[in-house]
C-alpha cells in the first residue's frame, strides 16, 4: 500500500468523529508482524488523539518502539506517527471533547480512573 496527501484529511476526520472506536495496526516490538486491537480514539483537525488506562498494553509497547501505525475509521484508513505526550500538553479541548465522546471516562475520572497515558497522532496520510 502507498500513503497519499488527503487535502480534506480534516473534513474526512471530523465526519468519522463521531464513531466509538477505530482499529490501530502497530509493527510487533519482538516479531515486527502486524498486531491490530480496537481502541477510542479522538479526531481534532488532522490529527488523533488516544489515551489508555494501562500501558502494559502491547499496542503501546509497540509504538513505543516503533511508532509508525496505520488506523482504519469507518472507510478511512490513514497511517501515522504516535507520540506520547503529558497529560498537561493534551489541549483542554480535546480532553473536554473526549470526555464528552467517552462519557464513561468522564465518570471515571470522578473516582480517580484516567488515562494512564495520553498520545498524539502526527504526520497522518491516507492509505489508497
Amino acid at each position: 500500500m502507498t500513503a497519499t496527501a488527503a487535502p480534506d484529511l480534516a473534513a474526512r476526520l471530523a465526519a468519522l468523529n463521531s464513531r466509538w472506536n477505530c482499529r490501530i495496526t502497530t509493527r510487533g516490538r519482538k516479531t515486527g508482524k502486524p498486531h491490530t486491537v480496537t481502541i477510542w480514539f479522538l479526531a481534532d483537525g488532522v490529527r488523533l488523539f488516544l489515551g489508555t488506562l494501562s500501558a502494559n498494553r502491547d499496542w503501546v509497547k509497540n509504538v513505543t518502539k516503533n511508532p509508525e501505525a496505520d488506523f482504519e475509521i469507518g472507510d478511512l484508513r490513514v497511517r501515522g506517527r504516535v507520540h506520547t505526550i503529558d497529560a498537561a500538553a493534551q489541549p483542554p479541548h480535546v480532553t473536554a471533547a473526549f470526555f464528552r465522546k467517552y462519557w464513561i471516562a468522564w465518570i471515571g475520572s470522578w473516582f480517580g480512573f484516567g488515562p494512564e497515558r495520553h498520545f498524539r497522532v502526527d504526520d497522518l496520510e491516507v492509505i489508497a
